[in-house]
């Protein structure tokens, strides 16, 4: 009887060996550890009829930070909205030094080469391929960031494309790199922010609660904190798998939208 009972535990455990062998060689995740989908907030700007960017600043700050969390600025280009790039803050972020922990990441679709302290090439995503640049941050909670994207030289290879991530509290200044695009994406559209958590895939409900105040981006900074154009809230929307709201929230200086996303 002890003998038969260890027969089938180990051809159990056999089993559950093969099953994760056959998953790791067709790129699949155990079922615990798959990454959670559709847990995201985006937030729309509205520039009027402006368009056509070579630099815009965002200033945001966290009420709650939540792991595994992205707070990000995106924008396509002026001549192909059907690429672009990000830049922004996450928690649980995994560099290219194979560690992981608070980060600023900034990454264009479809670039060809960098310049930058820490950058290497992403694996595919929906926009497509291309290099991304990231850093160690420490993320503090109230304190405010400056998102700063600023269209830099061209070459024979193409646009060069620089991004900053700026503490207004400390005044310390991230560089985080630059990326080189196809010489046509000299121009941004208007951006719009998301909050999304990637970790681990959990019920809809339970999706970590994070708090986050985007106030409104401003384009083509003419120095002395004035920009040839700014811009007012429009919209949200939210994902199938998180809940979440978007309030506005008038700080005398400016306007903000005040996202609570999770829970």
């Amino acid at each position: 009887m002890v003998l038969a009972t260890m027969m089938r535990r180990r051809l159990r455990l056999a089993a559950v060996a093969v099953a994760l062998l056959v998953m790791s060689f067709l790129g699949m995740a155990p079922v615990s550890a798959a990454q959670h989908q559709n847990a995201n907030l985006y937030v729309n700007w509205n520039f009027g009829s402006a368009s056509g960017f070579w630099n815009v600043d965002q200033v945001m700050w966290l009420g709650q930070e939540a792991p595994a969390t992205f707070w990000a600025m995106n924008w396509v280009w002026q001549d192909d909205p059907s690429t672009g790039g990000y830049l922004g803050l996450q928690t649980s972020g995994n560099r290219f030094d194979g560690t992981t922990g608070d980060t600023a990441i900034f990454s264009l679709w479809g670039s060809n080469a960098y310049q930058g302290p820490s950058c290497g090439k992403f694996p595919a995503e929906s926009g497509g391929t291309g290099y991304s640049c990231r850093l160690p941050v420490t993320i503090y909670s109230s304190h405010q960031y400056k998102y700063r994207v600023w269209r830099l030289g061209a070459d024979s290879g193409g646009q060069w494309w620089g991004g900053w991530v700026i503490n207004v509290d400390d005044g310390t200044e991230t560089y985080l790199g630059a990326l080189r695009v196809p010489a046509s994406h000299t121009l941004m559209r208007p951006p719009m922010n998301f909050t999304e958590y990637y970790g681990t895939a959990v019920a809809c409900n339970k999706v970590p609660v994070s708090t986050v105040y985007w106030t409104q981006p401003a384009a083509n900074s003419l120095g002395g904190g004035a920009y040839q154009y700014g811009s007012e809230y429009s919209s949200y929307v939210k994902g199938a798998c998180t809940d979440g709201t978007v309030t506005t929230e008038n700080l005398h200086w400016t306007t903000a939208a005040f996202v609570r996303m999770g829970g």
